[in-house]
């Protein structure tokens, strides 16, 4: 074990020109006591054992990153008996031949008391530097607590590290953890025409505000970076009204003519905004027609200026109705989102949500998603390409369908 405890610094929300403070928490039977500078996690390599395959009772919520044909990098959080609460700890694992094996997990993030460690996000940079995201949060043991209390303390807060030589896969150094700013990052970050750096950060409706952050904020909110990542800023946001009673889960595109599209998961269905000031201002959260659980989807622009849509069941729906978390398929737009063509099937099974997904140089499509989390908890991997979503099967040399990345083993 390999603890790594340093606090680079605190950035809270910046709106109007002044800083949000959460200085003066509410009375909340031991929420809001801890200021975020005793918050830092413990680094584990090698992944403790009772964290291994046979000991985990469910897992999912994964994030890929590839940082070549050949390095691949995924995430994912699991701990407890029960999904989301005390016990959440993140895993990292790599590949080093394009997905076709995959190492058990090589590294664990966590705590051994009561904050949790959640919805991680790997993302590399334009600069080569591999970033690991992930979300922490007080939380309780208490007998009897209710959901809420198990998973929201009314802040969260967006974490990070990173490597730069990401190439070196179990031997990579990573930085410092640090954190960034109140709230939830479930989707990467987007690089836009100017070169900023665009944060899809949520603070979630899911409940009053333990820390006394203003209400104002909580929905899907966007931060910048104008430095590398070594700097945020609170830009804008929308959903005030709380589309999204949870999560947000929300992405972002840039458009042409530097519109940026937001789109989002809400309570029933996806959720869109638009913002024609680079994101300053946002209209309001509108329902799309588009037919989706409350489920975290994929929007984002491909290096081709197309756009991938990965989304539970066909765009159309089936009779007009949602498939929940059943039949994960990737669409493609040539149009800026207003038409989708193709329909590749990555999935037809039920119990299979959260996708995520990464591109190389030459147009490979990278994704990763979960199935069964606490039954067999699979993670599944495919790797395809412009050409096999048009086609809507497997068409290009070098496509890979499903195959399992990790899987429980429990005793």
């Amino acid at each position: 074990m390999s603890p790594t405890h340093s606090f680079f610094g605190i950035l809270a929300f910046l709106a109007a020109g002044v800083l949000l403070s959460a200085s003066e928490p509410a009375d909340t039977g031991g929420f809001g006591s801890l200021d975020p500078g005793a918050l830092d996690p413990e680094i584990y390599k090698p992944v403790p054992e009772q964290w291994n395959e046979q000991n985990r009772m469910w897992q999912g919520v994964a994030s890929i990153e590839a940082t070549s044909n050949d390095r691949l990098w995924i995430v994912w959080y699991s701990g407890g008996k029960r999904g989301a609460g005390p016990e959440n700890y993140i895993l990292l694992a790599t590949s080093g031949d394009g997905g076709l094996t995959w190492n058990k997990p090589f590294m664990a993030l966590g705590r051994d008391d009561q904050i949790r460690l959640f919805d991680p996000e790997i993302w590399r940079d334009p600069n080569g530097r591999l970033w690991l995201f992930w979300a922490q949060s007080e939380s309780t043991f208490r007998p009897g607590a209710s959901r809420f209390e198990k998973e929201w303390d009314g802040r969260h807060g967006v974490w990070a590290m990173y490597t730069d030589n990401p190439e070196a896969g179990e031997d990579a150094q990573w930085s410092a953890p640090r954190r960034l700013c109140d709230g939830v990052m479930m989707n990467k970050p987007i690089v836009d025409s100017h070169g900023r750096w665009l944060y899809p950060v949520s603070l979630w409706n899911a409940g009053p505000s333990l820390y006394n952050l203003p209400e104002e904020m909580h929905g899907a909110n966007v931060y910048v970076s104008t430095d590398g990542g070594e700097t945020l800023s609170y830009l804008g946001g929308t959903d005030r009204g709380g589309m999204a009673t949870l999560a947000n889960e929300h992405n972002l595109v840039e458009l042409d003519g530097g519109r940026l599209w937001l789109i989002s998961r809400i309570d029933d269905g996806i959720g869109e905004a638009f913002s024609e000031d680079g994101g300053a201002t946002w209209t309001e959260m509108t329902k799309t027609a588009y037919k989706q659980s409350s489920s975290r989807t994929q929007t984002r622009k491909l290096l081709s200026g197309n756009i991938l849509f990965l989304k539970n069941g066909p765009i159309e729906g089936v009779g007009g109705k949602d498939v929940g978390r059943s039949r994960l398929m990737a669409f493609l737009s040539e149009d800026g989102g207003k038409t989708w063509i193709g329909g590749l099937e990555l999935d037809p099974r039920g119990n299979v949500s959260h996708p995520d997904f990464s591109q190389t140089p030459d147009g490979t499509i990278y994704v990763i998603w979960d199935h069964d989390r606490g039954g067999t908890g699979d993670l599944l991997f495919a790797r395809f390409t412009e050409d096999d979503v048009r086609a809507g099967k497997y068409v290009s040399e070098n496509a890979l369908p499903a195959r399992v990345a990790n899987r429980l083993e429990k005793k």
